[in-house]
């Protein structure tokens, strides 16, 4: 088992350098698995693997890999958690404050043979069968983050049900910013939410920034992008919330493009209810 922990010690070691070119680790038929909410399916042969990391890499600048821990899980494979470093070519968007990697490497004969890379680590958790390392430990206090990261995940896997059931039965959302209109009451808001991101294909949601100003607001920043229904070209938006929330569901929020003037009216709003 040493030697398959030296060989992703060695992988890890040239990412962290942004040295992704090698497949000299890669056994000639790998099986690469990209278990992300929206995926274009695995690869196999070192051929079609390389290809995928290219396409991935093409879209950053400036990436590299920061390695937290790796875990021996059996005979044969590897955990690695880490996140990449680095900024979306076209967005701009600071990757590293939103990856949180997983990757589970199979090792047989000195060569990676199969490669699952998950962007949610709970998932990779619960997939080895580690639950209780997927959660931390229960709270009284609702965790204002982790149910607007989940409803990401939920928006991502097209789960209208999960990304409305965040908000109250008589909330308001206000989406004018975005001309969206106003909508009043969770099923109102389902319906809004059913139709724009079912106007789009490959539609996927990255949080990038989350704020909890105290007094039930908090500030997020998301980035989203999708190719509307019928177009060949992909759309991209950048864009800030202010929600406030009562008992771990959003009462009311409020969506801006112009993402200074929404923080500047977060802070505005936390001071006031305070």
């Amino acid at each position: 088992m040493s030697e398959n922990l030296d060989l992703v010690r060695s992988i890890c070691t040239a990412w962290e350098r942004g040295e992704f070119r090698s497949t000299a680790w890669m056994h000639p038929d790998i099986e690469i698995v990209w278990a992300q909410p929206i995926s274009p399916g695995p690869t196999k042969g070192v051929g079609e693997g390389a290809e995928r990391f290219r396409d991935f890499l093409g879209t950053l600048e400036a990436v590299s890999f920061a390695t937290e821990e790796i875990r021996v899980i059996d005979h044969e494979r590897v955990l690695v958690l880490g996140h990449y470093r680095g900024r979306g070519k076209a967005s701009g968007l600071d990757i590293g404050k939103i990856s949180r990697e997983a990757a589970l490497f199979h090792v047989e004969g000195g060569k990676v043979t199969r490669l699952v890379t998950y962007w949610n680590r709970d998932r990779a958790f619960a997939d080895l069968g580690l639950k209780d390392q997927a959660m931390p430990e229960e709270s009284t206090t609702p965790d204002l983050e982790e149910i607007w990261r989940k409803s990401i995940e939920a928006a991502n896997r097209g789960d209208i049900d999960a990304v409305s059931s965040t908000f109250r039965p008589d909330a308001v959302w206000d989406a004018s910013a975005l001309g969206l209109g106003t909508y009043q009451g969770r099923a109102a808001i389902r319906a809004r939410l059913d139709e724009w991101m079912g106007s789009f294909e490959g539609y996927e949601i990255v949080g990038e920034e989350f704020r909890d100003l105290g007094n039930g607001v908090t500030l997020t920043v998301a980035f989203q992008k999708g190719r509307p229904l019928g177009s060949t070209g992909f759309v991209e938006l950048r864009y800030a919330a202010i929600s406030i929330w009562a008992d771990g569901l959003i009462e009311r929020a409020a969506t801006y493009t112009d993402i200074d003037e929404a923080r500047a009216a977060a802070e505005r709003l936390a001071q006031e209810r305070g």
